[in-house]
């Protein structure tokens, strides 16, 4: 057996809710709170990984000046942020949301991650058993995957899939993949870019998750389609980042030796207790979820 499990890729990010009355075509408009949260979809990972106790390496590239009280907290959990590329230079990556309560506008700007990791960071990818992309360059991604020979790959392109990938490179990073893991608005912009029919995606994938949010997810493996039900929250605190709690729960149970089945329903528990409070505040060891889906 490899000596490393997860190879984890994506967006170690800082995340800056502005909240205002109305969102204005021009001009200026007055700020009535700010709020600044830890985020990035690797970022989100790490955190609900850490506490779960799963053994995972974070490659990512983050600025010291935006991301030092990140990094301190990534560290304090007990994150394994050794193969993290930290950029004394640049800012970021930070998203910025404008939101009025009904709708949002989303800035983001990549910073460190904008560029290539492959030439910055240290990167044995073979010795790992699996590699999972997220967010970020796809040609870096398809670049580094040349490296992983015997690895398990994982594409999970995330919102990204609306603006960095064409047919060529998501071709690409289908054929690669042993697993994709997609949302509904990412597949059905996975079918467009492809130029296939509605529910096509699956004939392109090795295996395929497709989450649902509170509508469960589905598993697409030769040809067959399995549904898993959502654990409901009923008053949730943020639904942002479940996606990436999900991921979490599903690599743990995955490490322990459980089937895929297995994997996915612990995902969505850990998703759901994820959501009840901040992100940060998630507590739950690996053990202690798995004796909530025995229950």
């Amino acid at each position: 057996m490899k000596g490393n499990f997860l190879a984890l890729f994506g967006h170690v990010a800082i995340d800056v809710t502005l909240n205002v009355d109305f969102l204005p075509t021009k001009g200026s408009v007055a700020v009535n709170s700010l709020k600044e949260n830890f985020g990035g979809t690797a970022g989100n990972f790490a955190l609900i990984g850490a506490r779960l106790g799963l053994p995972f390496h974070l490659f990512s590239a983050v600025s010291d000046r935006s991301h030092s009280n990140y990094i301190k907290f990534l560290k304090e959990i007990g994150a394994d942020i050794s193969h993290l590329y930290v950029d004394n230079q640049d800012m970021g990556p930070i998203g910025y949301a404008a939101s009025n309560g009904t709708d949002q506008i989303y800035y983001f700007y990549q910073g460190p991650m904008g560029k290539p990791l492959e030439s910055r960071i240290s990167l044995d990818p073979s010795g790992y058993q699996w590699v999972h992309f997220g967010t970020g360059l796809p040609d870096d991604y398809l670049s580094i995957s040349k490296k992983c020979d015997g690895s398990r790959i994982v594409f999970d392109p995330g919102q990204e899939i609306n603006y960095r990938y064409d047919k060529d490179n998501l071709e690409r990073m289908l054929e690669i993949a042993h697993l994709s893991i997609m949302n509904e608005a990412e597949v059905a912009r996975a079918e467009e870019i492809l130029g296939v029919g509605q529910g096509e995606l699956s004939d392109y994938c090795s295996d395929l998750i497709v989450t649902r949010g509170k509508n469960g997810s589905s598993y697409f493996k030769d040809g067959n389609r399995k549904d898993f039900s959502a654990r409901m929250v009923s008053n949730p605190y943020d639904t942002i980042g479940a996606g990436d709690a999900f991921r979490a729960g599903m690599y743990y149970a995955i490490w322990r030796n459980m089937p895929m089945d297995k994997a996915i329903e612990l995902g969505s528990a850990v998703s759901a207790e994820a959501i009840k409070r901040p992100f940060k505040e998630f507590c739950m060891s690996g053990d202690q979820m798995f004796k909530q889906i025995s229950q």
